[in-house]
């Protein structure tokens, strides 16, 4: 009997998706990626020396979930414009800064941001800080971004059939949290939640516009859309009841915006997703990721995969970083233990739960992670 002709990574990643049969588990870089043209612009990984050797295991044998950026979208939701957009950046280093000022319609608003170098940034002081503030944001025009997908086409072009990549899209309850302190934003919608659903209603119909327009943009490719706003609205930072008022609703029909475009929908939620697993497959997400194992999370792989059957595809459940750490031998164990679990089933792509941050890549870093891709080869199989 001839063999089966095996499926490309792509195909594999995607059929986990769609919760249809596949050949064998799928596994997948954490946006750390070979592929050139736009590529390069969006991972670092490729410009720093000690993450070749991993970089030309994933071009051989491992698939990637690489995501990817269009721009086109600026302050309060609308197209992106340096008119109205001044931004002063000093020091460097960790200790760089990022002072912006936004010009709208009733007067001037003001972000301070600290950007360290390859690593992730942390809001200092909030672009909104009061109801005034929020009705300054507010009165800046709309108007219809002009999406450059150039760099999304030109990594799907150049990762083929090895990656499955995504383009973000914005949520609209984080739309209106990202714009405050968060400790301001929960206090008030403990304290004053009509008000806060009034402001992610305003929030919501400029996602949905830009939404139809990215996905118009994107035509011709075989896409996920995705999103990481849910996640700050998940215990500990938020009670899970609020999460039924502030995210579903408007999740769901952003979700109806990308399914009626031929696109898949995804949700990047760090942390604890037990009590919220059941709200984000009602929204009708395809895929929820990274899926943090406890303690960090707080349900096992085997718990999400009899919740999740048949209605969502999950991928992570790699702690990144272990990979710092882990002695040898540990990311072995960690593929067999989920081998064990995922059993044969579909719906699941395992992944490392993160970006890797550390420039150079040390020498245990890159041991772990290259055990765990050998392993994932051979054992997933």
């Amino acid at each position: 009997m001839a063999r089966k002709k095996a499926m490309t990574r792509k195909a594999r990643m995607w059929a986990a998706l769609r919760r249809k049969p596949v050949d064998r588990v799928p596994y997948a870089t954490y946006n750390m990626y070979p592929y050139g043209g736009g590529a390069a612009a969006f991972t670092p990984h490729t410009k720093e020396p000690t993450y070749a050797p991993l970089l030309n295991r994933v071009r051989d044998h491992a698939g990637a979930f690489i995501k990817s950026g269009h721009g086109g979208i600026g302050e309060a939701l609308t197209r992106a414009r340096e008119d109205i957009v001044e931004n002063r950046i000093e020091g460097a280093g960790d200790a760089r800064m990022r002072t912006t000022i936004i010009h709208t319609p009733k007067g001037d608003l003001t972000r301070i941001t600290r950007i360290p170098e390859n690593k992730p940034g942390m809001v200092v002081k909030a672009l909104v800080t009061s109801e005034e503030e929020m009705e300054k944001y507010m009165s800046i025009p709309y108007e219809e971004p002009i999406f450059n997908i150039a760099n999304v086409r030109a990594i799907y072009e150049a990762a083929g059939d090895r990656a499955l990549i995504s383009v973000g899209f914005a949520e609209s309850m984080y739309a209106v949290a990202n714009v405050l302190d968060f400790e301001d934003f929960c206090i008030r919608c403990i304290t004053d939640l009509p008000q806060v659903i009034r402001w992610i209603e305003w929030a919501h119909e400029r996602c949905i516009a830009n939404l139809r327009l990215t996905t118009k943009a994107c035509r011709g490719m075989d896409l996920l859309f995705h999103t990481a706003g849910p996640e700050v609205c998940t215990p500990p930072m938020m009670p899970p009841a609020l999460f039924s008022k502030l995210v579903t609703p408007y999740l769901t029909r952003l979700n109806e915006v990308i399914h009626d475009a031929g696109f898949a929908a995804g949700v990047h939620c760090h942390g604890r997703v037990r009590e919220v697993l059941p709200e984000i497959i009602r929204a009708g997400t395809d895929l929820l990721e990274p899926i943090e194992p406890p303690d960090q999370g707080d349900i096992t792989l085997a718990e999400l995969m009899e919740q999740s059957a048949g209605r969502i595809c999950l991928m992570g459940h790699i702690q990144d970083q272990e990979f710092y750490t882990a002695p040898p031998g540990l990311m072995t164990r960690r593929v067999e233990e989920i081998a064990r679990v995922v059993d044969g089933r579909t719906g699941y792509i395992m992944s490392p739960t993160c970006t890797p941050f550390e420039f150079p890549c040390s020498e245990t870093y890159a041991r772990n992670y290259a055990e765990w891709l050998d392993a994932a080869e051979r054992i997933l199989a």
